[in-house]
């Protein structure tokens, strides 16, 4: 943050980097929208009693102060500011000086910055939804750390909802209201009915082989789990013969939980979770197999190779960049 001095130099350079000089008043809803944006760039200056007409600088004395605290109560978190007042040769001028945020600051629900020309903008924030196999949790962990450093990135992921278990269907079917899915792909992710109906789901939109992001695990991959939790989680997509052999899997899956159903002596309320599955997994099988052609056309990083630049990969095609 600047003290009044750095501020005085400011005006005297006319410098706009970073800055806002207003006159003669800025309303809460202003000033909480450059709250925001000074917040989710690299912090910033709002200076008030000076009109700028794009060339020099007009001291114009001002009025009146920076409505701080009508401006707090349209923010989502608290922010790190200082907030004075300062004479001008003269003019008695106000100032508030704000740090940059750890996290995503949003004035009335919407996040804000202040593009390369000075201009205050609405922020694009990129959906992200993270699918991966709990056997994974690991890999998705790094994952989700990584994104989630970037304001402009939100990450969606199972763990992060409440009441997961009563609410899995409506969340799956949140996945294609995401601009991109990140799947971490190994064999149990393969062979896991919810990770290939979280996959079904997505393949609905007409844009999910723009949407897909993949990481295929393979054996080197393993340094990337906690004790207990290894395993022989190399995916094998690009083996003909592995990726038959989950087609195999699900068929026989089908078949075996179909003779289940139909051997079951009960009622049908006391099955009700098991034709469910049943469901989800008839309309997973053509899809499971369409999915591993769309991976085995691509060329796709393993997690060592798109971790050791933390991710960049990654965040270069979310942001577009």
């Amino acid at each position: 943050m600047r003290k009044k001095d750095e501020i005085i130099q400011a005006i005297s350079e006319k410098d706009r980097k970073g800055k806002v000089y207003i006159h003669p008043v800025i309303s809460p809803e202003t000033t909480a929208k450059y709250i925001s944006a000074f917040s989710n760039g690299n912090g910033g200056d709002m200076v008030l009693g000076i009109y700028d007409d794009g060339i020099n600088l007009h001291i114009k004395k001002s009025k009146f102060s920076i409505p701080l605290e009508e401006a707090i109560k349209l923010l989502n978190i608290n922010i790190s500011c200082i907030v004075n007042e300062f004479d001008y040769n003269g003019a008695l001028l106000h100032y508030m000086s704000i740090d940059k945020s750890k996290e995503l600051v949003k004035a009335q629900g919407i996040p804000y910055l202040v593009n390369e020309n000075g201009v205050l903008v609405e922020m694009k924030v990129s959906k992200v939804f993270l699918s991966y196999s709990h056997a994974d949790k690991d890999l998705a962990d790094l994952v989700e750390e990584s994104l989630d450093k970037q304001n402009d990135i939100s990450v969606s992921r199972d763990i992060n909802v409440n009441d997961y278990r009563d609410n899995l269907d409506e969340f799956m079917k949140t996945i294609r209201q995401h601009d991109f899915i990140v799947s971490i792909v190994t064999k149990k992710y393969l062979m896991s009915l919810n990770c290939m109906y979280e996959i079904t789901e997505s393949m609905k939109d007409s844009n999910f082989s723009e949407k897909l992001l993949f990481i295929v695990v393979d054996k080197e991959d393993v340094q990337y789990y906690k004790g207990n939790n290894v395993y022989d989680m190399e995916a094998g997509i690009y083996d003909a013969d592995k990726r038959l052999d989950y087609v195999i899997y699900w068929n026989e899956k089908d078949r075996q939980m179909t003779e289940k159903l139909k051997s079951a002596d009960l009622p049908y309320e006391y099955i009700t979770e098991y034709t469910i599955d049943k469901r989800k997994l008839v309309s997973i099988i053509p899809s499971t197999s369409e999915f591993m052609n769309i991976l085995k056309d691509k060329i796709g990083s393993t997690f060592n190779q798109i971790q050791k630049d933390d991710f960049k990969k990654l965040k270069d095609v979310i942001k577009g960049e």
